[in-house]
């Protein structure tokens, strides 16, 4: 049943590259793993004879272990050998499943760039012949618990990640992961090379114990040559195993026949009033077309996991730059403030397939007066709700860490024209380039056409955005350097205001002139049968 397994596989990635999209993306992540397979490989290699060999392979081999119990989670709902629940028809045991599954997960371009990463500590570290038996076996015990930590993790949780709350808590998740490499550099201050050396060792005296880094343990074990502790080392790992392979075996028929779980609303009574579109707390929206298209777009920000997905995307920036500035600071000047603008750059992802996010309820708005114009300033609206805190939450927490309130009236100011830009580039590629967005279980996955479109989309609007905005950072650290900081103050808001509203109006005229007579080809363009 194994071999069965292997080669269904197998079969499924030959058929796979039938299609030139999903070659084309098979090539470039099985080009990007083996990249990062060489770099592991000469990085744990080159720390043969240095004495932070055996923390780095330590930290190496529990970070390793950490992305693969995780990443596999990205994958479910797009990849058919992730959900046990499309075996469910199949008249097989327990145990061959198992075997099966195991077998399967094996093979792929992650294990084997995984286990060349790893064979890097064969080279870094051995000094005899059973220290490199020793390595070997730490390097298959940890390759085998990444394969079993993910499908175990992933059974358990298969029944969640099919509902809407799944999708919305693996979100989240993703985008507080960013911080965690972040985290273990708070405490830690002094020249790069020291605190480099500190880091990497503090880490792995936190992690030498814990399950992740067993199979580290036993290979630095091993290359300082304490081949008892590293045998105690590969016995835990090899454990650790044992009992996840029984709790993968009991969760595989759970996750095959338990049913989504989603959360009923209870029924509202009758005499309960509609929820009001309008919010009442913002008296003073504008009771317009395009008032209501804002108003609609900022509740389908709490609701649309598709949406909420750049969203959390967007908010990484400004958190990782928190974390820089309460690391760094007593050494950051008061004018860091205004680093808090970057956080628009990365926002600019929310402005970005206005339309294709509509999907298949734009035929809606169509009917309902064919104004794209009002559309697109409805959701320029919304878009400058949703990022304006973006960029003030950060400026203020930075000014009061490092004193620098007299910066921060440019920075909050600056910011609006600086967002026209983004806004006006968003327009013009959310018309030039739509696509479909498919409502499927996981939010992140995508056709792969329409990926390919939607990041090089992405990618050219950035690097649009950046060039764009160049202009007015020069004239603004011009002004700074030459002016008062009140004068410069007064100079840059002005030119970045008026600089911020010709463009954001030369892009909505622009992109609603080309819309309007295109409307049924966007229909086509968004609608969910091209999604995949």
């Amino acid at each position: 049943m194994a071999r069965d397994f292997a080669r269904l596989k197998l079969r499924l990635i030959r058929n796979g590259l039938r299609s030139q999209q999903y070659a084309l993306l098979f090539g470039m992540g099985a080009c990007g793993a083996g990249v990062l397979a060489l770099a592991g490989f000469v990085f744990l290699a080159a720390l043969r004879g240095q004495a932070i060999a055996f923390d780095a392979t330590l930290v190496l081999f529990a970070a390793v272990t950490v992305v693969w119990t995780v990443v596999p989670l990205l994958g479910f709902g797009t990849d058919e050998t992730l959900d046990p629940q499309r075996l469910a028809l199949l008249p097989l045991g327990r145990g061959r499943l198992l075997r099966g599954l195991l077998v399967a997960a094996l093979l792929g371009v992650a294990p084997v760039a995984t286990a060349c990463a790893l064979l890097g500590a064969v080279v870094g570290l051995s000094h005899d012949a059973l220290a490199v038996l020793l390595i070997l076996a730490a390097i298959a015990g940890t390759l085998l618990l990444c394969v079993v930590a993910s499908r175990t993790l992933i059974a358990l949780l298969a029944p969640l990640l099919r509902s809407r709350r799944g999708r919305d808590l693996l979100i989240m998740s993703i985008a507080l992961a960013a911080f965690v490499p972040q985290s273990f550099r708070l405490f830690h201050t002094g020249n790069r090379a020291d605190d480099t050396n500190r880091t990497i060792a503090d880490i792995a005296s936190h992690v030498k114990y814990t399950p992740f880094g067993w199979g580290g343990l036993a290979a630095s074990e091993a290359g300082r040559g304490n081949a008892l502790a590293a045998i105690g080392a590969l016995f835990a790992l090899a454990a650790l195993i044992g009992v996840l392979l029984w709790l993968w075996s009991i969760a595989i028929p759970r996750a095959m026949s338990s049913s989504d779980l989603t959360t009923a609303r209870a029924k509202e009574p009758s005499s309960r009033r509609a929820t009001a579109l309008f919010p009442r707390l913002v008296p003073f929206w504008p009771r317009t077309h395009a008032g209501a298209v804002a108003a609609k777009e900022l509740r389908y920000y709490l609701r649309d996991p598709r949406r909420r997905g750049p969203l959390f995307a967007a908010m990484i920036v400004p958190g990782l730059f928190l974390f820089e500035t309460l690391r760094d600071a007593p050494s950051r000047p008061g004018a860091s403030t205004m680093l808090a603008l970057v956080a628009l750059l990365p926002a600019s992802g929310l402005t970005l397939n206005q339309f294709g996010l509509d999907g298949a309820a734009l035929w809606s708005t169509v009917v309902a007066g064919n104004d794209p114009r009002a559309d697109l300033t409805g959701k320029n609206i919304a878009t400058a709700v949703i990022v304006v805190p973006l960029v003030a939450v950060p400026a203020v927490i930075t000014a009061s860490i490092t004193n620098g309130w007299a910066y921060l009236p440019i920075t909050l100011l600056l910011a609006p024209g600086m967002l026209g830009v983004v806004l006006a580039i968003g327009n013009l590629v959310s018309v030039w380039a739509p696509y479909a967005l498919p409502d499927r279980r996981n939010p992140l996955a995508s056709n792969p056409g329409q990926g390919c479109v939607g990041g090089l989309a992405a990618l050219s609007a950035l690097t649009v955005d950046a060039i764009v905005l160049a202009p007015v950072g020069l004239f603004t650290a011009a002004a700074l350097h030459s002016l008062s900081l009140a004068a410069a103050t007064v100079l840059s808001v002005a030119v970045a205001a008026v600089y911020g509203a010709i463009a954001w109006r030369w892009g909505l005229r622009v992109a609603s002139r080309r819309v309007y007579w295109r409307m049924p080809e966007l229909l086509d363009a968004v609608s969910p049968r091209h999604a995949g």
